[in-house]
């Protein structure tokens, strides 16, 4: 890959088409993620209402990896409303396949770890990974993610294959 310039830029509601097609690619190029061939399916309406809700709560957070115009890496932080489990921000990650092993899901995940720390909202970061994206597992785990429980036949390959789930957790004192 020939050098670029990365910009990491919390998601504007301008995004959201970018943002499909990242996701698009995404579920193409990987079956780390629990997308098929069906893709992402939220219209670009839908999309663009998802984006404005993240940048009104102050306890949810879509941070965009970017190569000019082009989305090349995702975090997306989500919380629950209910007070007893409002403190946990739950995480969605992926990256591009040409951008695997350059760093941004470290950058992306470390950015939201500073994120959690500085807002004082979240109490608690989690994630569930397939037991068998061991370089996903291990990134994880240096950030600070313990393996709390494997989750026995939590998805399936294409083909009908059981995979097992790690589920991952990260406390934010």
């Amino acid at each position: 890959m020939t050098e670029q310039e990365i910009i990491f830029e919390e998601a504007q509601v301008s995004d959201a088409a970018a943002l499909i097609a990242f996701m698009n690619q995404v579920a193409i190029e990987t079956d780390f993620l629990d997308m098929d061939d069906q893709g992402f399916q939220p219209t670009l309406e839908q999309t663009q209402a998802i984006l404005a809700r993240s940048q009104e709560e102050p306890n949810q957070l879509c941070l965009l990896a970017k190569s000019g115009d082009r989305i090349v890496g995702l975090i997306n932080v989500r919380t629950q409303t209910p007070y007893r489990i409002s403190h946990i921000g739950d995480i969605f990650m992926a990256v591009l396949k040409d951008y695997w092993g350059h760093g941004l899901g470290r950058i992306l995940l470390e950015e939201v770890i500073v994120w959690a720390q500085e807002t004082g909202l979240l109490k608690r970061l989690e994630l569930t990974v397939q037991v068998r994206n061991e370089r996903a597992v291990r990134l994880y785990q240096s950030c600070g993610f313990d393996i709390e429980g494997t989750q026995r036949r939590g998805a399936r390959t294409d083909m009908g294959e059981w995979l097992d789930l790690y589920y991952m957790g990260r406390l934010i004192d």
